[in-house]
């Protein structure tokens, strides 16, 4: 992820100050069956613009890794968000290498956040299963969602926490102008990956307003399932950022509204990514029933399995 400049930072500053402050009257969450979404490790107030995030931050990042020979090999590819015991959201793109692989091919590490020091705060678990939205077409950007169902249950510590997800009917249309978070370890300036997770405060932009910005690439692109995020200043989301979540807090409560998907590549002087334009999200809520027709399916699934294994006995 991009870093700004000081002249920059001022720049966002004067942008918030300007927006009216809004507050969200009953906002609608869908918990898991822990409290969700509760930084359990104190941070310093957010600084709008990119920064290294603070440690425990953002308890339901989650980094996403493909493995060869025999998981010696391991390769960090992208993000996703810890949204209970046993299921990690993502982006299709990201999910999609899980499928028809032997089991460990892909690993997700909770509670990370150098991508070259695995702390005592992270554990790796293996993906048992990807679910990837039925529509989706590889190398397009519609329908790019997916679940990593993890091999074991997770147990909640203070560096690793579930995120909220919102309601089905919570339009994104809510926050149009409203800063949220994106976080990951996509690259920076120099074009590789940061080594510690960054943050960065971007404000969704209205359908109309991002069409206006480049209307041949985001009429293709943004529909109901997808919406914009950005400054067009160089903060920008790059390779690697991919599958993060965009956060908003209400009363300390962080909910994941979006899921970093593509940017526009043309034109760019970083790694193939336009850090000057908006870049596009999944809409979460507009997914909502599909998400949890894939857990409840495969819950009730399990349930049956438990039952036929103990009438054995």
């Amino acid at each position: 992820m991009k870093y700004v400049t000081f002249g920059v930072l001022l720049l966002l500053a004067a942008f918030a100050s300007c927006q009216a402050v809004r507050r969200l009257d009953k906002p609608k969450r869908v918990k898991p069956a822990s409290t969700c979404g509760i930084r359990k490790i104190r941070t310093q107030p957010l600084i709008v613009g990119g920064r290294t995030a603070t440690v425990g931050a953002w308890p339901w990042n989650v980094a996403v890794y493909y493995t060869k020979n025999n998981g010696q090999k391991r390769d960090f590819r992208c993000g996703g968000t810890l949204i209970s015991p046993e299921y990690v959201l993502t982006t299709a793109s990201c999910a999609r290498y899980a499928t028809g692989k032997p089991a460990g091919s892909v690993r997700v590490v909770l509670g990370l956040h150098s991508l070259t020091e695995m702390s005592s705060n992270a554990r790796e678990i293996f993906v048992k299963e990807a679910f990837i939205h039925e529509e989706y077409v590889h190398g397009e950007n519609m329908y790019d969602v997916a679940l990593l169902q993890l091999n074991t249950s997770v147990n909640y510590t203070n560096y690793i926490q579930p995120a909220c997800l919102p309601g089905a009917d919570d339009k994104i249309e809510r926050f149009d102008n409203m800063l949220g978070t994106i976080v990951g370890w996509g690259n920076v300036e120099t074009g590789m990956l940061a080594d510690e997770l960054q943050s960065a405060a971007v404000p969704v932009i209205s359908f109309m307003d991002c069409l206006k910005s480049d209307r041949d690439f985001f009429s293709a692109n943004i529909y109901s399932g997808m919406y914009c995020a950005g400054l067009t200043n160089g903060t920008a989301p790059c390779f690697g950022d991919a599958g993060g979540g965009m956060f908003f807090a209400d009363r300390g409560v962080w909910t994941l509204r979006g899921i970093v998907s593509f940017t526009d590549r043309s034109g760019t002087a970083i790694g193939s990514c336009n850090t000057r334009q908006y870049f596009g999200l999944v809409n979460v809520a507009h997914f909502m029933p599909w998400i949890q027709g894939v857990i409840g399916q495969f819950q009730a699934t399990d349930a049956t399995a438990r039952e036929d294994r103990s009438q054995q006995f």
